[in-house]
């Protein structure tokens, strides 16, 4: 049973300093053993084993003989331990006092100098026996009853367990034993009784109580996180405080990790930036986590990542349908039936005749219906008018908001600004005559828009155009000469060249944006470095250079050129416009340089005035540095200085890279299309058809529960199939999760994507990658089938939090209790009082469920527990889609699913990436599971734990199977850090210790502390070097074929040579493939 922590202000331990390690230099493994400490000292089973160990090994205290003439009182050692003497009565003589006070030090340091102990002992607490019976049904009883007899069934056990461990362990302080005694008497007589019904409430409850002593512990400038802010008046530091995460504990080890190659743009922004800074990053990047304000009433804003999320599918998905659906009418016109079940999956046409199209045939078609071309069948004539929804309202909201003119604005800015910097005349002639083209191009558009009739995306296909670029340049020259007879050969070359280097996304080019970000930062600009800027200029947008050549694109996709695939184009196009569209709602232009930025607030402040921010607090520093009078005041202003610069910098470095992340561009290398690019893209995929089993995802269903705890997920779904509704019911949800930009699977791989850093390159692919990629899309839905996993437990996690939100919404509007967890979950998600208001009235409108619009029977109270939405229906568009957005948050915290800022910018990279593979799902899991548990510490979050252990035992227990072991016969130990480990539940902290583990030859780590194995799997290569496996699946792939050729050619030929073979194999890890590549494995050895 964990001990009850009562804080007191004079603590059991000593406060003095006891040569007290500093623990920003504990070593990794420092940490480990402190964690295996804690877990032993506070978990009886454990301590019972060390016990017995140290009698085989000769080294308790009982080997100490009794010194009748020994007074601890008289002891010279004990003469500075006065206030601790109870920890020290029992010395048989004084060589056993000098154990006692060694052992008392050591432990005085752990609690006083490493969280991972104090970690430690919690989890050696969780996982004691006696509390593990304490979740049980039959431990319930202890809970139940009157005060009285709760204080004798809780005080009684927990006495004799406290007896058992100073047995143990006789170090444990008297203090401490007694105090935890106390509390399991106590504690039963002041909270109420916990019963079946109300356990949960009352959990949460007291969780509140936790939650204030955390913030009195951690929180230093947390303003007292329980205080109500109401109208009050506050300050930029309170302001700047409250913007922080909600502490979680795990300081350094968490949202607090001192160095930005662990941290994340959100952990850097919000913990270190100024508040403008903070307010910014919440805009912009999603962010699991609570903070501070939330737990003060003040909701988070909505972020730009989300808001890019919202729009897929009503943009995307429904679009797609309609293109499905006229296909299907168009077959059904030629009398032909619907496509069948193959048809679909490979997206072809069996035995139809030449004279129908197939599905690619047709979205082509659509494509040149658009472009102007009329002897085509009627219902690509009709689809082509539907993109009208797509191209045509994307295009047109890009136009309005000014984003075109806004990039040709700020080159304009940029330019005036360098004029009146430079002095080189070469380069004034340069910049005068771009500034005279770009006034030009920016005219012409005010004046007639940047919008073509019946527009429609361009893309190229590089691959195509560099294997044949005289006939390219033949056909291009044509249609040049054709609509514009002045142009000259100099030019139609330079044209023509630039192809070579297209790209089919937004990009500035590199120098441009250093340049950008230089210039909104205050620095100076070399002269060299503007003129290599002009080399390349005109590469700012290659969408918009090509919108300005005035050409008949037909003849060139007629010969192939040109993508015209429209299901291909939209994808395009959505990733191109819609995040600049978004950011430029919030900031007023598409980089949030915050170049059109007005102090009236209808534009959030941008990179350039939190720049002007900086500076100006610098600047003051300065001026009060001229009124000190003495050295050390000065030297204290100077300090204060360099450090704002380097905040400075560091802060607006991460901003301006959170945009880069959010249009998709950050880490891109330099030409996507280049060879290594293409290979490191390709062999992500192949790690993820060759490695991943899909069966690690059976823990999702443990996350379920943590939603909503074990007795409400049972009696909703029973309630769901009771209701006659199930199918309509499901459907609404379905359709909420999806509006909220989640459970798209099927259609685009989102989670596979995010989980396995297999992210979209917005048709950078040549056509083998194309191919790759369509092999790719079938391994995750038909194969490993995550796709249709991942949309499932989301679709289910959407009816689970809508039912759980509309609750505590309708608790909130109605005035009555709302737990302190519950009611910052609401302002996590973006739901403030006002908001939660419109919510409930569109709910009493048109919701299905409890006292909704519409209920299965005729009485309205028949749903007791179930609350959908029914969004459809809702006329308030702004209260459905902080609806929308709520849920599709929620959705992706419970259903872990990595966002763009979890994890630090250099795993953004190419190399990062490839590093990094397959690790971006723990930084996620940290932050989803562990990192927000613990913020949130609910009796769900608790009961989930031991779900995720249970979910995880089950996976090790088969994935046993893959590697012929017999999990019966595995030692204790490894069972629960194997099951610790596939239950995700560490985290990242999971894949450094397996890391450590492999680099320590299985011989420091975690498993090795607690006396277990090597893990099923583990295997080095022929050098017996784990750097490989270390350095990500990639470089174990290549060193698996290093081995083979190694092996291969010395004749060394062995099962570790069958076994690396395999691996190199698609699909041989697949949960229900394992036995058939078993036996392949096994028949290549014969």
């Amino acid at each position: 049973m964990p001990d009850v922590l009562i804080t007191t202000g004079d603590p059991t331990m000593p406060s003095g300093n006891f040569n007290q390690e500093n623990t920003s230099e504990l070593g990794g493994m420092d940490m480990l053993k402190n964690l295996g400490s804690g877990i032993v000292d506070e978990n009886w089973v454990a301590g019972g084993i060390r016990y017995i160990v140290e009698n085989i090994k000769n080294e308790r205290p009982d080997i100490f003989e009794v010194d009748d003439s020994y007074d601890p009182f008289d002891d010279e050692q004990l003469f500075k331990y006065k206030e601790y003497m109870g920890n020290f009565l029992h010395s048989k003589n004084k060589e056993h006092t000098t154990y006692l006070i060694n052992r008392f030090r050591e432990k005085s340091e752990r609690i006083q100098g490493d969280p991972s102990y104090i970690i430690g002992r919690i989890l050696g607490g969780l996982t004691d026996p006696s509390s593990l019976f304490m979740f049980t049904k039959a431990g319930s009883v202890l809970l139940s009853g009157t005060r009285l007899s709760r204080s004798l069934k809780m005080g009684t056990p927990l006495m004799a367990e406290e007896a058992m461990k100073r047995y143990l362990d006789q170090t444990r302080p008297m203090t401490e034993s007694a105090l935890i005694t106390a509390g399991g008497f106590i504690i039963p007589t002041i909270f109420p009784t916990i019963n079946a019904n109300k356990s949960t409430r009352k959990f949460d409850k007291n969780a509140d109580f936790l939650d204030a002593a955390d913030n009195n512990i951690f929180g230093k400038n947390t303003m007292g996180a329980a205080q109500p802010i109401d109208s009050k008046i506050i300050t930029e530091a309170e302001e700047q405080a409250m913007n922080k995460i909600q502490p979680t504990g795990l300081g350094v080890f968490g949202e607090n990790v001192p160095t930005s190659l662990l941290s994340n743009p959100v952990f850097i922004v919000l913990q270190k930036g100024i508040t403008s800074a903070q307010e910014m990053i919440e805009s912009v990047l999603e962010s699991p986590l609570y903070t501070i304000k939330n737990f003060q009433g003040i909701a988070t804003k909505p972020s730009v990542e989300r808001n890019v999320k919202l729009r897929y599918t009503p943009l995307v998905i429904d679009t797609t349908k309609k293109l499905e659906s006229l296909y299907a009418t168009y077959l059904n016109r030629l009398g032909k039936n619907k496509q069948n079940f193959v048809e679909r999956t490979f997206d072809t046409k069996i035995n139809r005749g030449e004279g129908v199209m197939s599905p690619k045939q047709f979205r082509e078609s659509v494509w040149e219906a658009r472009s102007g071309r009329k002897d085509l069948p009627e219902e690509a004539i009709t689809a082509s008018k539907e993109l009208d929804g797509f191209f045509g309202k994307l295009g047109k909201e890009y136009d309005e908001l000014g984003i075109v003119s806004s990039y040709i604005e700020r080159e304009i800015d940029k330019i005036n600004y360098w004029i009146r910097r430079t002095k080189n005349n070469d380069l004034m002639v340069s910049l005068q005559l771009e500034k005279k083209k770009l006034t030009e191009r920016l005219n012409y558009i005010n004046k007639n828009g940047s919008l073509a009739k019946n527009y429609i995306t361009i893309s190229y296909k590089r691959d195509k155009i560099k294997n044949n670029f005289t006939e390219f340049k033949k056909i291009l020259t044509a249609s040049l000469r054709e609509k514009n007879p002045a142009i000259t050969k100099t030019e139609i070359d330079e044209i023509a060249d630039n192809f070579l280097n297209y790209q089919p996304y937004i990009r500035l080019n590199a120098v441009s944006g250093e340049l950008d970000f230089a210039v909104n930062s205050g620095k100076n600009i070399p002269d060299g470095a503007l003129m290599e800027h002009f080399k390349q200029v005109n590469k700012i947008s290659s969408r918009f250079k090509s919108r300005e050549l005035n050409i008949d694109y037909r003849a060139l996709a007629d010969a192939g050129f040109i993508e015209k695939d429209v299901s291909v184009l939209m994808r395009y196009y959505f990733n191109q416009v819609v995040p600049d569209i978004e950011i430029t709602k919030v900031f007023g232009d598409p980089l949030a340089y915050g170049t059109r930025w007005q102090p009236d607030g209808t534009s959030q402040m941008g990179i350039k005035q939190i720049a002007e921010e900086y500076d100006a607090k610098i600047n003051d520093l300065i001026i009060s540095r001229k009124e000190m009078n003495t050295t050390e005041e000065v030297t204290k202003i100077n300090k204060q200085v360099a450090k704002l610069q380097e905040d400075k910098t560091e802060i607006l470095t991460n901003l301006d890279a959170s945009i880069a992340l959010i249009r998709g561009t950050y880490g891109l290398a330099d030409d996507p299309n280049r060879s290594v690019s293409q290979g490191i893209r390709m062999f992500k995929l192949y790690n993820a058809l060759t490695m991943l089993t899909g069966l690690s995802q059976v823990v999702d269903t443990a996350r379920l529960v943590m939603i909503n705890g074990v007795s409400k997920t049972f009696k909703m779904n029973f309630e769901l199939m009771g209701s006659g509704m199930a199918k309509d019911i499901t459907r609404m949800s379905k359709n909420t999760t999806q509006l909220g930009g989640e459970a798209t699977d099927l259609w685009d791989s989102s989670r596979a994507m995010r989980m396995y850093d297999l992210g979209d390159s917005y048709g950078v692919y040549n056509k083998f990658e194309k191919g790759f990629s369509g092999v790719g899309n079938l391994y995750f839905t038909f194969i490993n089938m995550t796709n249709p996993w991942n949309a499932g437990v989301k679709t289910i996690a959407g009816f689970y939090n809508g039912t759980r939100m509309l609750e505590n919404i309708e608790l909130l509007v109605l005035g009555k209790k709302l737990t302190k967890v519950n009611s910052a979950r609401l302002n996590n998600l973006g739901i403030d009082d006002a908001m939660a208001k419109r919510i409930y009235k569109e709910y009493k409108k048109h919701g299905v469920g409890k006292n909704g619009g519409k209920s299965w029977k005729e009485n309205k109270d028949s749903f007791k527990i179930i609350r959908v939405g029914n969004t459809e229906k809702w006329t308030d568009k702004k209260a459905a889609d902080a609806f929308h957005s709520a849920i599709g948050k929620q959705s992706n915290i419970d259903i872990v699913t990595p966002t763009k800022g979890d994890v630090p910018l250099w795993a953004n990279t190419e190399i990062g990436g490839v590093l990094s593979q397959f690790k971006k799902f723990g930084m996620a899991a940290t932050q989803r599971m562990l990192m927000r548990g613990l913020q949130e510490k609910d009796a769900n979050f608790m009961g989930g734990v031991l779900m995720l252990l249970g979910a995880g035992a089950m996976v090790d227990a088969y994935r046993g199977k893959a590697y012929d072991k017999d999990y019966s016969k595995k030692p204790f130990g490894q069972k629960v850090v194997d099951a610790f480990d596939r239950s995700g539940l560490g985290g990242i902290f999971s894949d450094i210790n397996n890391s450590i583990e492999r680099l320590g030859n299985n011989e420091i780590g975690l498993r090795p502390l607690l006396g277990a194995g090597k893990p099923y799997g583990t295997y080095k290569d022929l050098l017996n070097n784990p750097i490989p496996d270390v350095l990500g699946p990639t470089a174990s792939q290549l060193s698996n074929i290093a081995d083979i050729m190694y092996t291969w050619g010395t004749g060394k030929y062995n099962h570790h040579t069958a076994r690396n073979v395999r691996r190199l194999l698609p699909f041989q890890n697949v949960w229900y493939m394992d036995s058939i590549f078993d036996d392949i494995e096994k028949g290549a050895l014969r």
